[in-house]
């Protein structure tokens, strides 16, 4: 079942012309949720961030999108007879109109979908793409500037074997990965890069920042990581909400280890009330 705007509709045939028009245009933002025992999990942060970025999107925001009514929304299309009792919500905004000099600010509308996907605990190599790079800067910092990127950079690593890729920025620092944030474990310091790099400033990356900061074992650092640093770091892992905590076991030829990532998975896992080492049911 997919939710268009508040109405849900079981087969893409049934949606009328003029919402699936709005896909002939590129979604303005995309956001992912996780959803457990069909509740949102951290539901006000994942709400204020939609509502920034739309702000910054310059369309006009229904008045109707409340904290509330994304969290009924979203109850519409999850199906809690699956075995899992976890669901990957995708949300995704369009502008209902193209931009004009007489109506530059248009209204927007959103497409929701109960995605199939899983969070797999296996440990990955991983590679860097370096024919194209981010630029360094906020506006990067919205999901959507970069997507195309990011998909491109993970054929590249599909193509060449691998599971994941790195992306550099202007200044030929790491920003992100295909799979989300980066982080690089030195002893019991944390490293991962800053926003001024270029990295999608996600929820998902905010909470688990928030979460080793109040952590005493670990310290969490943002800071700009040179591409040499990666090959020095004790542990690497990265981390989305579409892909959940990705271990690395390896990067060009060095090997790592992965106890300390495991750690940090569990205990913020605990900390979220959700298990990704379970992961999702496919449907």
């Amino acid at each position: 079942m997919i939710n268009f705007d508040g109405t849900c509709y079981h087969k893409l045939s049934d949606v009328p012309q003029k919402l699936i028009n709005y896909f002939s245009k590129l979604p303005i933002h995309t956001h992912h949720f996780i959803a457990f025992n069909r509740k949102l999990i951290k539901l006000e942060a994942n709400y204020f961030s939609i509502m920034a970025a739309l702000r910054r999107s310059r369309v006009i925001i229904p008045m109707k999108y409340t904290l509330e009514y994304f969290q009924d929304q979203a109850e519409l299309i999850i199906d809690d007879n699956k075995a899992t009792k976890y669901s990957l919500i995708l949300i995704q905004f369009f502008r209902n109109n193209i931009p004009t000099k007489q109506v530059p600010i248009s209204e927007c509308s959103f497409y929701m979908q109960n995605l199939k996907a899983d969070w797999k605990n296996e440990a990955i190599s991983l590679t860097l793409y370096k024919d194209h790079s981010v630029l360094a800067g906020v506006y990067s910092n919205l999901f959507q500037t970069n997507e195309p990127l990011r998909k491109i950079a993970e054929v590249f690593a599909f193509e060449n074997d691998f599971e994941a890729c790195l992306l550099i920025n202007n200044e030929k620092k790491i920003v992100e990965s295909t799979r989300g944030a980066v982080f690089l474990i030195f002893d019991n310091k944390i490293y991962t890069p800053p926003l001024s790099s270029g990295v999608v400033n996600s929820v998902s990356r905010e909470l688990l920042i928030d979460f080793i900061s109040k952590n005493d074992s670990y310290e969490i650092i943002e800071e700009e990581i040179p591409v040499f640093n990666l090959q020095r770091a004790e542990e690497i892992f990265l981390f989305s909400f579409q892909h959940g905590l990705t271990k690395i076991i390896k990067f060009r030829k060095k090997v790592f280890g992965f106890e300390k990532s495991k750690t940090i998975e569990r205990l913020f896992s605990d900390h979220l009330g959700i298990n990704f080492e379970m992961g999702f049911q496919e449907y």
